[in-house]
């Protein structure tokens, strides 16, 4: 599934084809969506932005779409409509003068009144989200101290989206080494230096990886996380048996939260 810098990164590029721009053709897959397309089609777009992993496009009107790719989904950007490549057909198309962009395969797509987003199920649970400019070290670390959170592990924190918005499976990994924390600390036992040190890596880490892939200059494609490896670079993330960057050891790779984990035993304690 793609993060949260890549998330950010698609963002910056539907806005570059979307924002400003009247939308001359929108279709979708699904019977009951196609009927309401009246309400984007030949409609002004005014904000696409991230939230988390998800993705809203704000129209004139006071109507956003709102979409998610979760694991499969991904976004083709073509010239025009006859670009499209053939076989499955596109969940979601959004045509402009400037340009095409069909979303695949993503479960999560639909209608909103931009006044009544607050009540979108995933949008509702998400805490601060570690790519907005807004969210600060500061307030992670109160919001650390939420009851909730803990007597919970790093490990199944940092892909919790209440806990930090736009964390998933390669971030935890490298959160936690530049943290130098042990993924199976609980938070509630962690020091103030500690808690310090992990909120400082919950915005520098994701922030470099949204800046690697910014500068870039490629639109995040189906294969994310190879795109993201050859841009951002890895320290730990899928380096089982390396050496470990600081000189302590070798990296392990652990199943934890049911996904893979990488670590070093002998700096992340």
């Amino acid at each position: 599934m793609p993060e949260g810098p890549e998330t950010h990164a698609l963002a910056d590029r539907l806005s570059t084809l979307l924002v400003d721009e009247t939308l001359t053709r929108v279709r979708f897959i699904d019977p009951a969506l196609q009927r309401r397309r009246a309400l984007l089609e030949g409609r002004r777009v005014g904000a696409v932005e991230a939230r988390g992993k998800a993705l809203l496009t704000a129209v004139e009107g006071g109507w956003t779409l709102y979409t998610h790719s979760h694991l499969f989904g991904f976004w083709r950007f073509v010239e025009d409509l006859d670009a499209l490549p053939d076989g499955a057909p596109p969940r979601l198309v959004l045509a402009t003068l400037r340009g095409v962009a069909a979303l695949y395969a993503a479960p999560s797509i639909s209608l909103w009144r931009t006044d009544d987003l607050g009540a979108q199920p995933y949008l509702a649970k998400l805490g601060p989200d570690v790519l907005d400019p807004a969210v600060d070290a500061k307030g992670l670390l109160v919001h650390m101290r939420t009851p909730r959170f803990a007597r919970r592990t790093l490990a199944m924190l940092l892909l919790d989206q209440g806990f930090a918005a736009g964390m998933g499976n390669y971030l935890r990994s490298e959160v936690l080494f530049q943290a130098r924390l042990a993924p199976h600390r609980l938070l509630q036992d962690l020091t103030t230096g500690e808690r310090r040190r992990l909120a400082n890596a919950l915005l520098d880490v994701p922030r470099r990886a949204y800046r690697a892939k910014h500068d870039d200059a490629l639109p995040p494609g189906k294969d994310y996380l190879a795109s993201t490896r050859a841009q951002f670079g890895f320290k730990v993330f899928e380096r089982k048996g390396d050496p470990c960057p600081r000189g302590d050891g070798r990296i392990v790779e652990s199943r934890l939260a049911g996904r893979r984990l990488y670590w070093c035993k002998g700096c992340q304690t």
